[in-house]
């Protein structure tokens, strides 16, 4: 499968949430100070955003005025939430008119369990960092969430098939931002399975704690090996324990996505190129270094054998092959890792040439089992 995968994404919210600030952080290399120039979205802005090669985002900002929300329930009811995969729903936490908030909200949901029932909602409850020091426990955020997902449960109750709901505190001052959106792009990844299988065989042939793919541009995290990328710490698989994982801070991802980001903005001013980074302390090893046209990988190893450029060089070697599995572009290179993983993938078929032949090496092959030495 070559072509691209196009996924439509509906971002909504009532006007001032910070739909447009939040879209222009994430996919325009905005500062969150850059923002404060952006006027109000008119009607629906459609833009294609392309991720890892084989996702294009078809993301539809719109506009926020009450007019605009009136429309897009009735007379482009059918244009706006049909085929849909996503809707991001934004809400002011600071607004004064929740209820007519809630309500809105409630009009857009019932309007996309109509046309698309199967569409994940993520909703992010915006601007926390003006009440997080009157809320430190952020109990209003606990206690809207809770509202949201009674009012989706009613709404989806009799649609066996309606998508999750999700609920993130987001602002556009700090990394949170960053871990919502790598939410919701890490479900829109056609190939997921296949990617973290990849993953999975990489950290293992190289002792390391976590390897984590992020898209080039958005730097958004795409995915990690082993667990989910959002999971819980009670659901680390059991490798994931032994090398120290829990250990690690919950907001890795996103932080390290918002220092990237600010770093690469810093060296363009300057002329300088942005191409990775390595940093070794007492046993640990941290890489990151592109991995295709469309990701970079973050290899974090806690074997103290393996140091940074045995780390750059098996990433220089599988660059190649992640690319045909970002893309999903023709197998070339035979791979045990594919072949065991596409087994259980209904929409792609595995069939390197030389599969069948012994004497042809895998590109997985490296002179012993991977897992059993894990």
């Amino acid at each position: 499968m070559s072509s691209a995968s196009r996924r439509k994404v509906l971002l909504m919210g009532k006007s001032g949430s910070g739909k447009t600030s939040m879209r222009s952080v994430i996919f325009s290399n905005y500062t969150a100070k850059d923002t404060r120039r952006l006027g109000a979205t008119i009607d629906v802005e459609q833009s294609a955003v392309r991720l890892l090669g084989s996702l294009v985002l078809n993301l539809w900002d719109c506009g926020g005025q009450d007019a605009f929300l009136d429309n897009y329930l009735s007379s482009q009811r059918d244009t706006v939430f049909s085929n849909v995969a996503v809707l991001i729903y934004v809400f002011d936490i600071t607004s004064a008119e929740w209820e007519k908030d809630l309500h809105y909200f409630e009009d857009n949901v019932t309007a996309l369990r109509e046309n698309s029932p199967e569409a994940g909602v993520w909703v992010l409850i915006n601007k926390m960092d003006l009440v997080d020091k009157d809320d430190p426990k952020r109990i209003k955020y606990t206690e809207y969430c809770e509202q949201v997902r009674a009012l989706n449960a009613r709404i989806s109750a009799d649609e066996p098939s309606a998508g999750a709901l999700r609920c993130f505190p987001t602002s556009i001052w700090d990394e949170s931002l960053y871990k919502a959106w790598s939410s919701v792009i890490h479900t829109l990844i056609p190939n997921i399975e296949l990617i973290t299988a990849h993953l999975d065989f990489l950290r293992d042939l190289l002792g390391a704690a976590e390897c984590v793919l992020f898209e080039a541009e958005t730097f958004l995290a795409m995915g990690k090996s082993g667990s989910p990328i959002d999971c819980e710490p009670s659901e680390l698989e059991e490798i994931e324990v032994d090398r120290g994982v829990p250990g690690l801070d919950r907001q890795r991802f996103e932080k390290i996505s918002e220092i990237v980001k600010s770093f690469r903005k810093t060296c363009q001013r300057t002329g300088e190129v942005f191409t990775g980074f390595e940093t070794a302390f007492d046993g640990l090893s941290v890489v990151l270094e592109p991995m295709s046209k469309n990701t970079y990988i973050l290899v974090v190893s806690v074997d103290p054998r393996v140091h940074a450029g045995l780390i750059k060089y098996n990433i220089a070697e599988a660059h190649l092959h992640f690319a045909e599995v970002g893309t999903w572009s023709a197998f070339t290179r035979k791979c045990g890792v594919c072949r065991d993983s596409i087994k259980t993938m209904a929409d792609i078929t595995y069939n390197a040439k030389g599969d069948d032949d012994p004497s042809v090496r895998a590109w997985d092959d490296v002179g012993f089992n991977v897992k059993e030495s894990a």
